[in-house]
């Protein structure tokens, strides 16, 4: 088969189809576009004709072309570049198609001088969204969502362009040869469709959006590189950079959004296009006064419990979900990772790891002194901490089986018979009185006798008292002890706030929540560690205190938040008004769970499960993540799950059910 004369050269004046042309405007991995007048209708139109090379090769793609064509162009939108015509030249051999010109030229074309104005970039990426909008709701995936591809008319709206164009099932035989428009651009790719572009959903075009943003904000790319391949590696291998790093005086909720759109990991990113456009609408009316109203909002918090959650397995992420080296000193929340420097360690190194020796000290001689002299209030068992580090007996009352300059009958090696309990020195009041071993208690028994050590000379009869407590059902810890270990988070809550003491409660007397966590357990399909932040406003950098029960034992209870988001104690600031109402906590987390698994098909139990109770303009809500067995028995997050946490409503979810399900 010849070559018609035109295949290879097209030159103004030809014409192609209906279509005279003017001059080429744009060229791509799939075509040329041209500026051209449409000769019936007498308007300008832009002439996007596919490849030669590709129809040639591969007729089948020309008329698959084509077909999409025609369905593109039954979506209409104000955001969306609309397709006029879709059709095969006989007369050149060429497959074309007819879109609607816009004159105000590419996004990239304005983004020439450097960034935009933030409430213009704010503009069209919400613009943009709106597109995708209705892409979702038409399972449509664009895959190459890039300043070229956003096109900007005379009033300033912006307008996506290929929206239909670019979903074609993708096969070995076109993916390579058909470029951007399959594969994506590097510099705008999210790191999952770098991998394998079959995979790609609206999470993946929110991405490029937010990459695009990015550029819109700073004026360069998120990810740049000599060739496509290093900037693909540093797509898939480097954290995503932080706008504000390069334009600081942007707004915070720009600067959030934007972060939360290039997430690395997919499950960070906004869920959906619709909830997207609701955070660009309101950081477009209300900026930074409207900050904690975003979805984006939370993005530090959600970020920290990711690594957290990595962590478990051994994994140590970016603050934005990129698997990196453990323990890099410059892995943080403020930016990217930088690995440190080949030579001697710095001087900044050596404190931390001096730090971190004496961290380990402290802790062990705290845990002596705990298991020396058991919980106590806090006024007398600091004064015998003082007695049992500094060695003086006049620190503290001293429990020594044989005391030192003390002739009082208390300390007598053998008391006589009839020795009255009188004669005891007095005890201070808040320490809890020790009974000599012969001499009858006649005061109620106390609620708990610390164990104290064996006495120095066992022949002795000493001031001693057996090991255990002298009511063996009474607990050892903080907590009650109950018969069976709590099996909902409201069980668990209780048991919780008995360790609490006194901090801010409400009406109901319940201690102000603020969150409940509970860890997955991959040998339960239930979590049997609860974890609770509690508002008090005694702690005065978080205002939280936070405690975890496991089985139905308080196991940790203090004001400490950074082993628990990673070393970020600002993101973690608490008022009274993020407690969440007690008054809608109505569903408890096996109500919740129950609802979930509605879900899921008949044949699917969940193998593990993990809870998260917060708030979104206070409303409580269970964030449920579920993990089910595969048919080889390997253990697969299907996805997430909200519950309303008064109703015991479902108010959104994202389940994945493929893998777990037999085919």
């Amino acid at each position: 088969m010849l070559m018609p004369t035109l295949i290879g050269k097209i030159e103004p004046g030809d014409v192609i189809g209906r279509c005279r042309i003017i001059r080429e405007i744009g060229r791509g991995g799939v075509g040329t576009v041209y500026l051209a007048t449409h000769q019936t209708l007498q308007i300008e139109v832009a002439l996007k004709v596919l490849s030669p090379s590709l129809s040639l090769d591969n007729p089948a793609l020309a008329e698959r072309f084509i077909r999409e064509s025609q369905l593109a162009a039954r979506i209409h939108h104000p955001n969306v570049i609309s397709v006029m015509d879709a059709a095969h030249d006989e007369a050149t051999g060429l497959y074309f198609i007819v879109l609607e010109y816009v004159g105000g030229g590419s996004l990239s074309w304005h983004l020439r001088h450097g960034p935009l104005p933030e409430a213009k970039a704010l503009h069209i990426i919400a613009g943009i969204a709106q597109a995708l909008v209705l892409a979702e709701e038409n399972h449509i995936v664009h895959r190459d969502i890039k300043p070229d591809n956003i096109m900007l008319d005379l009033r300033g709206t912006a307008k996506l362009s290929d929206l239909g164009l670019a979903k074609h099932v993708i096969d070995s035989r076109t993916s390579l040869t058909l470029g951007g428009s399959y594969m994506g651009t590097p510099a705008y790719m999210s790191p999952e469709q770098a991998r394998d572009a079959k995979v790609a959903d609206t999470r993946d075009d929110i991405y490029s959006l937010g990459a695009t943003f990015y550029e819109c904000l700073t004026g360069v790319p998120p990810f740049q590189g000599e060739t496509p391949y290093n900037i693909m590696s540093e797509v898939l291998t480097k954290p995503s950079p932080i706008p504000s790093a390069l334009q600081p005086k942007i707004s915070r909720s720009s600067d959030l959004i934007c972060r939360k759109m290039m997430a690395k990991n997919r499950d960070l990113r906004y869920a959906s296009a619709r909830t997207l456009v609701q955070d660009l609408q309101l950081a477009q009316t209300l900026g930074d006064s409207g900050l904690n109203r975003l979805e984006a909002a939370s993005f530090d918090l959600d970020s920290a419990r990711a690594r957290q959650q990595a962590s478990t397995y051994g994994i140590e992420t970016s603050a934005d979900g990129v698997a990196v080296v453990p323990e890099i000193p410059g892995d943080s929340q403020a930016g990217p990772i930088h690995l440190p420097p080949v030579g001697p360690p710095r001087a900044s190194d050596r404190g931390v790891f001096r730090a971190a020796i004496l961290l380990v000290m402290l802790v062990t001689l705290a845990v002596l002194l705990l298991a020396r002299f058991g919980p106590q209030p806090p006024y007398p068992f600091a004064k015998k901490m003082f007695a049992f580090v500094t060695g003086n007996p006049g620190a503290a009352p001293s429990q020594k089986s044989e005391p030192v300059n003390n002739p009082t009958p208390a300390a007598t090696p053998a008391p006589a018979p009839e020795q009255n309990p009188a004669t005891v020195p007095a005890t201070p009041p808040a320490v809890v009185p020790i009974p000599v071993a012969p001499v009858a208690n006649e005061n109620p028994q106390p609620a708990f006798v610390p164990p104290v050590a064996p006495p120095a000379n066992p022949g002795g009869v000493t001031n001693a008292v057996p090991a255990v407590p002298v009511n063996p059902a009474l607990p050892l810890g903080p907590s009650p002890a109950l018969p069976v270990a709590p099996a909902t988070a409201f069980e668990a809550r209780a048991v919780a706030e008995s360790s609490l003491g006194n901090i801010v409660t409400d009406a109901t007397g319940q201690a102000e929540l603020l969150r409940v966590v509970g860890r997955r357990d991959s040998s339960s399909a239930t979590p049997t560690t609860w974890t609770f932040y509690f508002y008090d406003q005694s702690v005065s950098t978080t205002h939280a205190r936070i405690v975890t029960v496991t089985d139905g034992k308080v196991v940790k209870n203090d004001s400490d938040l950074l082993d628990s988001v990673h070393f970020l104690p600002y993101v973690l600031s608490y008022s009274e008004k993020d407690a969440m109402p007690n008054d809608k906590l109505v569903t408890d987390s096996a109500q919740a769970l129950a609802t979930a698994e509605t879900l899921l098909p008949p044949s699917l139990t969940p193998s593990a499960t993990q809870f998260e109770l917060e708030q979104k303009d206070s409303v409580p809500m269970w964030k449920i993540t579920l993990w089910a067995r595969d048919p080889k028995g390997d253990e697969k997050q299907l996805g997430t799950v909200a519950i309303l946490a008064e109703k015991n409503v479902v108010s959104r979810y994202d389940l994945n059910l493929d893998s777990v399900i037999p085919h």
